[in-house]
């Protein structure tokens, strides 16, 4: 099982996006993730997750399917007026034996709008494992099919005003 990493160089240019499917995938997934409730309501989770997607919260709390994960996305992050997210540092993992698999690390510093505490900054960090998309899904081909989620649930659960 000889795994290939690569090193996601900051800033992100379209070069180094177009250099690797995880990339292309992961570019179009950051574009059209939403951000306002309309959006929410529109945008199919099986662009991007697979109907038995696995997120392993970091509670260790398992959502064992796609649409439950996308919800809990949904209820979290519309809870705010305003989430940007700045990338930190990102590493792409390919293993060379399965086409189509891949590991994306990635690192960020959320920024959380609230009404009463300001911006609230969170740190967090995923691993997204992409494979191949069920039939007729998927955006490029690929899914995720499962999502790990690391982060100080006690400043999220701060700026939420509530128990995750």
């Amino acid at each position: 099982m000889p795994l290939k990493a690569l090193a996601i160089p900051l800033p992100i240019t379209p070069e180094v996006i177009q250099s690797h499917p995880a990339l292309q995938f992961y570019a179009i997934y950051g574009r059209k993730f939403p951000t306002t409730d309309s959006q929410w309501a529109t945008q199919d989770f099986e662009e991007f997750y697979s109907a038995d997607c696995k997120t392993i919260l970091p509670n260790n709390k398992i959502l064992s399917t796609g649409q439950t994960g996308w919800d809990f996305f949904r209820r979290l992050y519309s809870t705010f007026p305003k989430v940007e997210r700045e990338l930190r540092s990102g590493i792409v993992v390919s293993d060379e034996e399965v086409e189509g698999k891949y590991e994306i690390h990635v690192a960020f510093i959320t920024k959380l709008f609230t009404a009463e505490k300001g911006v609230v900054e969170l740190p967090q960090s995923f691993v997204y494992v992409l494979g191949k998309a069920d039939e007729g899904k998927g955006t490029l081909g690929l899914q995720i099919r499962e999502l790990r989620n690391y982060y100080d649930l006690r400043t999220l659960e701060e700026a939420l005003g509530e128990k995750i």
